[in-house]
């Protein structure tokens, strides 16, 4: 036995009273973090020495000044105790408990010393942060994760971070790669993308089949930070300062300083064009859980009632349609909810929420479109509890004439829990067109980028697998017209290289990926945890004589979640006539 040291602050000393506790054992900071996640020295009784680096919160994080020379393990950790007395530069002894910290029911933990003493030793010159990019440690470019046992911080994500586990850290010039969501997280690569692989030229970074972007970083501010931290993607700074730490998944910089803020100026280009005899223009839109109403709180299983009238979002989607995508003949919508939004009731129909587009389209100077929906069975959809989203037609009738079997779904068993494909045929210039408007099952519950369980799970994958096949049987069984064309569009919530894709492009009928012509950088809808993807996409099988292009109109997933109307980014096609 030993005595241990309490430290009492009193009068602005330090007093040492005596505790009697198992002995101690003195080590350096690199050999309780070691090579690996797990420290081999938990709940082992520790003292260490080192320089006070940031004091957070009643914590505190100390830094062995001349570390061990090995990339692999952490120079720094975080101590559990209030700094009283301690500035940033002090050298302080401390002894306490290894621990690995489960902040949140993590799959992970944060190594760390709990049940800390200390004892300030002297004052001196703060040590500079870490400098994460060119000028300090350049974390890997294509893979997240290796292994478990395996800390490869050159080659692997994963590895890196956790070796800059409780780190003081600095970026320089960082770009915004993630706009901030509602959480109050953004996501920038270092040294304004250069040495970074996959940057996009909207100022992103895109994932990719090889290449996850692990150089990509989460940056989480404080609820009190959020206002002033709403970033866009290709917002710049001069620095970003915290530290590295690890929170619902994910390696992520607790912000504690940035300099330099330089947003970028965003003015969305028109993809629409004027309208043209022979040009049959469809557009598809995710309106993200767009309904006419406020929630009453009381019959909101979320408890999560918003008003998509008040804040504009009807008109704003209206001038999306109207000005920027050039009033399409055929609006492809998803996420339309039901006339009372998210709230339990046995209000199916979505009458109003599409009278409510259609009006604000026509105030903006857009056309009279038509609604086409079927109306699901109460809570059979999947989405918000309560708000039964549904896809959806708007069409112009003065462009194009709806077939008299018009709309119907494809009622497979993959689709239960999740909403039925809705298919439309129209006359157009003495053709057939058959539109199909998925919205194939969720990608919410994976598991995430560095999750416990590697790959990352994604329980839905099976069910977009199977619904894949049923919208491909579906045109397999389409009467034969060699002059008909076929669009399947919508939400896919798959990328282009994932299965459900490939069994639509990949096997007869052969279905064109209209987004593979863009690179592979620039297939983007869509921004999530920092990668530039595209979960939307459209793909066309067309008679002779028929062509097809398609763009995208980058408006929503390159804004703050507090300045956009959806989270996608909707998608115009022209298929031209001979």
């Amino acid at each position: 036995m030993k005595h241990r040291l309490v430290c009492i602050l009193t009068t602005g000393l330090f007093l040492a009273v005596p505790a009697y506790v198992h002995a101690a054992e003195k080590l350096t900071i690199p050999q309780i973090q070691g090579s690996t996640h797990i420290s081999p020295h938990v709940r082992s009784t520790v003292i260490i020495e080192g320089a006070v680096t940031h004091i957070f919160g009643n914590n505190f994080i100390v830094r062995d000044e001349a570390g061990d020379g090995n990339d692999a393990t952490s120079d720094s950790i975080i101590v559990r105790r209030k700094a009283t007395g301690l500035t940033v530069g002090d050298r302080v002894r401390v002894e306490g408990v290894v621990r690995e910290f489960n902040e949140n029911d993590e799959p992970r933990t944060t190594t760390d010393i709990n049940d800390a003493v200390f004892e300030r030793l002297s004052s001196g010159v703060p040590l500079p942060p870490v400098v994460i990019g060119a000028a300090g440690r350049l974390p890997p470019t294509d893979i997240l994760f290796i292994s478990e046992h395996s800390a490869d911080p050159e080659n692997s994500g994963a590895g890196f971070y956790e070796s800059l586990e409780g780190t003081y850290v600095q970026i320089d010039n960082p770009v915004v790669v993630g706009p901030t969501n509602d959480f109050g997280e953004f996501w920038v690569v270092a040294d304004g993308g250069a040495g970074a692989s996959g940057m996009n030229s909207l100022g992103g970074i895109t994932a990719t089949p090889s290449d996850a972007n692990p150089e990509r970083i989460q940056i989480q501010v404080t609820d009190a930070q959020k206002p002033q931290f709403q970033h866009a993607l290709g917002d710049t700074f001069v620095s970003i300062e915290g530290y590295v730490t690890y929170d619902r998944g994910l390696y992520e910089i607790r912000l504690a300083n940035t300099t330099g803020a330089n947003p970028k100026a965003w003015a969305p280009e028109p993809v629409g064009e004027a309208q043209e005899d022979n040009v049959l223009t469809i557009a598809g839109y995710n309106v993200e859980n767009l309904d006419p109403v406020i929630e009453a709180v009381d019959k909101t299983p979320v408890n999560d009632p918003d008003d998509d009238v008040g804040v504009g979002k009807f008109s704003s989607i209206a001038e999306h349609v109207v000005k920027l995508l050039g009033s399409p003949d055929i609006v492809a919508l998803q996420e339309m909810q039901d006339n009372d939004g998210g709230q339990y009731g046995e209000v199916v129909a979505a009458d109003q929420t599409l009278k409510l587009l259609i009006d604000a389209i026509v105030a903006a100077g857009g056309p009279a479109y038509q609604p086409l929906s079927i109306d699901p069975l109460d809570d059979t959809s999947g989405g918000q509890p309560g708000g039964n989203i549904r896809v959806a037609y708007l069409y112009n009738p003065a462009r194009l004439t709806p077939h008299a079997s018009t709309p119907k779904q494809i009622d497979a068993p993959a689709f239960g829990r999740s909403r039925l494909p809705l298919v439309a045929s129209f006359r157009f210039r003495g053709s057939e067109v058959t539109v199909i408007n998925v919205h194939l099952s969720s990608k919410s519950g994976s598991g995430g980028a560095y999750g416990a369980i590697q790959p990352p799970i994604d329980p839905a994958e099976p069910a977009r697998i199977a619904q894949a096949r049923a919208v491909r049987d579906f045109v397999r069984s389409l009467p034969a017209d060699s002059n008909r064309a076929v669009v399947v569009l919508g939400d896919f919530n798959a990328f282009w290289y994932e299965t459900p894709l490939l069994l639509l492009t990949g096997s007869e009928p052969q279905f064109k990926n209209l987004a593979l012509d863009e690179p592979p950088s620039e297939r983007i809808s869509y921004v999530f945890d920092g990668n530039s993807q595209s979960l939307d996409h459209a793909l066309t099988l067309l008679g002779p004589g028929q062509s097809a292009t398609m763009k995208t109109l980058h408006v929503n997933s390159v804004q703050p979640d507090s300045r956009k109307v959806s989270d996608h980014d909707p998608k115009l096609v022209r298929i031209t006539f001979q």
